[in-house]
């Protein structure tokens, strides 16, 4: 088993000094991977804006740190109405 964990590390540390392998991976990154994630936050940021706001309001309904319970509620309760 520690031969074959060898090998593997010894194969991905000869990969990753390898030029083309470098510049293909750049490529695939820049052509597929960075898109995708740009892409995927575009349609995520407003959500994320939106559930951003819902705890803000309902920390101001209920304090977090005093009423945990009741913080809870009321977050459940906003979600809900989605």
């Amino acid at each position: 088993m520690i031969f074959l964990r060898r090998l593997l590390f010894h194969a991905a540390v000869r990969a990753a000094r390898d030029p083309r392998l470098q510049a293909k991976a750049r490529e695939v990154y820049e052509g597929e991977v960075r898109p995708r994630a740009e892409d995927a936050w575009r349609r995520a940021k407003p959500r994320l804006d939106a559930a951003r706001s819902d705890l803000r309001d309902a920390a101001k309904v209920a304090d977090p740190s005093q009423d945990p319970a009741r913080f809870a509620g009321e977050v459940v309760k906003r979600w809900r109405r989605r």
